[in-house]
């Protein structure tokens, strides 16, 4: 009976404890320190960081936010301490979001993802019409053509790496496309 799930959960990295093979949600440690064994200080699954509910989560919290500490229930696996998240850490400055390296590809920041950022969110104003004269352009044409070509490769990566995904068997091996003949 665990070997199927071994088996299904390989290269799973839990999130609270940060070891291979398992999800948050059935991580030993955690579950020990709940009993009151020995785990992970402070480290809980399925609690709502904005008021300490374990009914539901923050995406579905209804308590109005406090902007002075937006999520005080929430624990940090970096410093081990409560009211942040690990993206958010003093001590993980250089890394914000991207816990193995990395930045956001259109501004080179770490405070977000490429898809939340402000360049990568289209424009909500109306496109103001009129004639565009080449001799009459100002500095800012050529890093909005910049911008524009950055922003069209991204999306195009994107759509690449979501459309092809490998397929993978029980052992986690890449299985073979099915060879089709017509006739």
């Amino acid at each position: 009976r665990l070997k199927p799930i071994a088996d299904r959960n390989p290269g799973t990295i839990c999130f609270a404890c940060r070891e291979t093979g398992h999800a948050a949600r059935d991580c030993p440690t955690t579950r020990n320190a709940a009993k009151g064994g020995s785990g992970a200080p402070g480290a809980v699954v399925g609690i709502c960081y904005r008021c300490g509910s374990f009914t539901h989560t923050l995406s579905r919290c209804k308590e109005r936010v406090d902007p002075g500490d937006p999520m005080p229930f929430a624990s940090c696996f970096v410093c081990s301490g409560k009211g942040h998240l690990a993206s958010g850490c003093p001590q993980n400055k250089e890394r914000g979001m991207y816990p193995n390296g990395g930045c956001c590809k259109l501004c080179g920041k770490t405070t977000h993802l490429a898809r939340d950022c402000d360049l990568h969110k289209k424009a909500t104003h109306r496109p103001i019409l009129g004639i565009v004269d080449s001799a009459g352009a100002g500095a800012d044409e050529d890093d909005f053509h910049a911008l524009k070509r950055r922003k069209h490769q991204v999306d195009k990566e994107e759509k690449v790496t979501t459309h092809r995904t490998p397929a993978t068997n029980a052992n986690g091996a890449l299985r073979k496309p099915k060879k089709v003949v017509n006739f």
